[in-house]
């Protein structure tokens, strides 16, 4: 049985030598000093030293202001340049930090646990490393929360590719809905990558949900158990979030992961979301993506 408090490692990890921290939200220094942030953004990076740079500054040119924002950075032990980067980048701005651990865990997931330990803003945004935001994203999001006092909203995510542009999920971000139950929202669960979405902090606090450490399908999971405790969702048309599938960046998890391992993975997350008991017609809605 796949276990469910996948936030444990990344607490141990922080209580102990195999992290070292630039800018730490939580010392006292920084309590003392900065002004309490909106949002918190978590980017988990491992060799990115192509994208970087684009990705943390569409995070700094924010409309909503980046003194606004509490960004955290988790370097997943890069063999290239990034950390070298990044730790630049914290040099300058005080509300930048960077975790770097000292031997790859080989997932997103516990970088991106990492940040939700480190986090304490309200609402908590996750960026990939070779992504970017539109530049009023992270503010269509935190005003629309703040609106409509929901748990989760999700705008709209572009795929960028060399020739062309394409919206992903688009049944999620078709219209403009508030104070509405995920299950309500015809196929909602088939959109579950962390791109354009924003999440009420203090749920996953109380819930202890967190990613698990898989290449592939982590988000599935994370995302079903945010749905399967949010009280209300809100979606938006507005453009947020833009994914990198240029042909410049061909190295992505989605990419070079094996066929057969995403459906291996896919089966863990069945047997994770089967093990909860949910009533049979809310497991048909959860589980039907993953059965296609």
């Amino acid at each position: 049985m796949m276990s469910t408090s996948f936030r444990q490692k990344a607490v141990d990890f922080l209580n102990s030598d195999k992290v070292e921290i630039t800018n730490n939200p939580k010392s006292l220094k920084n309590k003392l000093l900065r002004r309490h942030k909106l949002v918190t953004v978590v980017t988990a990076t491992y060799n990115a030293e192509k994208f970087i740079k684009k990705t943390m500054d569409s995070v700094i040119e924010q409309s909503i202001g980046f003194n606004n924002i509490e960004y955290i950075i988790v370097d997943d032990s890069s063999s290239d340049s990034t950390l070298e980067i990044i730790k630049e980048y914290a040099s300058r701005y005080n509300n930048i930090c960077v975790v770097s651990l000292k031997e790859n865990t080989g997932s997103p997931g516990l970088p991106r646990n990492i940040g939700i330990e480190l986090a304490s803003s309200k609402y908590i945004t996750f960026l990939d490393s070779d992504d970017w935001f539109d530049i009023s994203g992270i503010e269509s999001l935190y005003n629309i929360l703040e609106e409509s006092n929901d748990d989760y909203v999700v705008g709209k995510t572009i795929k960028v590719e060399t020739e062309k542009q394409s919206v992903i999920g688009e049944f999620a971000s078709i219209k403009e809905r508030r104070n509405i139950s995920p299950f309500d929202i015809p196929h909602f669960f088939y959109h579950m990558g962390p791109t354009a979405r924003m999440v009420r902090l203090s749920l996953l606090k109380k819930f202890d949900i967190g990613f698990p450490e898989m290449k592939f399908a982590e988000d599935k999971l994370f995302f079903t158990d945010v749905f399967l405790h949010a009280t209300s969702v809100s979606t938006t048309t507005k453009p947020i979030y833009y994914v990198n599938r240029m042909d410049d960046n061909p190295n992505s998890l989605t990419r070079v992961t094996n066929v057969l391992d995403k459906r291996r993975m896919d089966l863990k997350v069945v047997d994770y979301i089967k093990s909860k008991n949910l009533p049979l017609e809310k497991e048909k809605v959860v589980l039907n993506r993953i059965y296609e």
